[in-house]
């Protein structure tokens, strides 16, 4: 059994102002939502919590890359719903979309239940 309740967001992002913006407005919406400052610090919160219902993953970060991140995603935990933050498009098997910075908070409030939706429908192992 783990640890996270239903429905919880994961925001991974290295700028402290994006990743407490980014936060508040998911939380507005009545969203449960945790966060992570790099990679490593989310891998080590998915270790511990489990499975989130969706990742907003920054792509360029210290210490551990989106990229990174992702590689280790797919080995562990198949399946994660993962939207990319990044400042160019990317393809990526294990990425259901991408919010190109900057990016203002309404436009992540448009996409949000686009996105949750998928996350939803995604088979998990």
């Amino acid at each position: 059994m783990s640890g996270v309740p239903e429905g919880i967001l994961l925001v991974v992002e290295d700028d402290a102002d994006l990743r407490a913006a980014v936060v508040e407005i998911i939380a507005s919406t009545g969203q449960l939502v945790s966060m992570a400052k790099d990679g490593l610090e989310a891998l080590t919160w998915l270790e511990v919590h489990g499975r989130p219902r969706l990742v907003l993953l920054d792509m360029g970060m210290p210490r551990m890359t989106g990229q990174d991140f992702l590689g280790r995603v797919a080995r562990h935990w198949p399946g994660l719903a993962v939207v990319a933050m990044t400042t160019r498009p990317i393809h990526h098997p294990g990425v259901l979309d991408t919010l190109l910075k900057p990016f203002d908070l309404e436009t992540l409030l448009e996409r949000l239940p686009v996105w949750l939706r998928l996350a939803r429908d995604l088979p998990r192992p």
